[in-house]
């Protein structure tokens, strides 16, 4: 494979074995001078919870679904048109249960007498090296909470939450042309 080939995936280190590609790998993501690589990982992502920094917080997953209806006509199997009804934000948190830093300590998650009452949660997602957002939400809510302990291993906290709204790489708005009259076929369908 010549040089000229090699990608982001496929680049070598100097050094012949694992440890000196961890090295160098490591070596490469504390220099300030080195460019940020165009891909996000895991290990550059900052998770805030109600705008403070949640450093127990390893990992978080979301799912921004969007829900389509097919617009039948009589007599037509084949939909004329799909039509969107409704966007769902969900996802989970997993982090390290740490003693008095539990998500109903940290008021994150209500309890049995505040949940009537409880406040919205803000989740935000950035990456240190760009300063660019992942995921916000300002108004989320924690649906479940489930906890493992095992002996021998660290005590682990898997959230469940839905939110209304979000923001990510881009902030909503209008597309380029809404409202504008579209034609297919020759005729007027917007």
């Amino acid at each position: 494979m010549t040089n000229s080939v090699k990608n982001a995936f496929t680049k070598s280190f100097p050094g012949s074995g694992l440890i000196d590609s961890l090295a160098n790998s490591t070596a490469a993501s504390l220099n300030p001078i080195q460019p940020v690589g165009p891909y996000l990982t895991g290990g550059r992502a900052i998770i805030k919870i109600n705008d403070r920094l949640f450093g127990f917080a390893f990992g978080v997953t979301f799912n921004i679904n969007t829900d389509y209806v097919e617009n039948n006509t009589i007599d037509e199997y084949l939909a004329y048109e799909l039509m969107p009804t409704r966007i769902t934000v969900n996802g989970t948190l997993s982090m390290f249960h740490i003693p008095n830093k539990s998500p109903t300590k940290r008021l994150i998650q209500p309890n049995v007498l505040s949940y009537l009452f409880h406040r919205y949660v803000t989740i935000e997602i950035t990456d240190q090296h760009t300063g660019q957002t992942i995921f916000h939400t300002k108004k989320a809510v924690i649906t479940s909470k489930q906890q493992v302990l095992q002996a021998g291993e660290i005590s682990t906290i898997q959230l469940s939450w839905k939110a209304i709204g979000w923001v990510d790489e881009m902030i909503p708005s209008q597309p380029l042309g809404a409202g504008a009259p579209s034609f297919f076929s020759g005729k007027n369908v917007g």
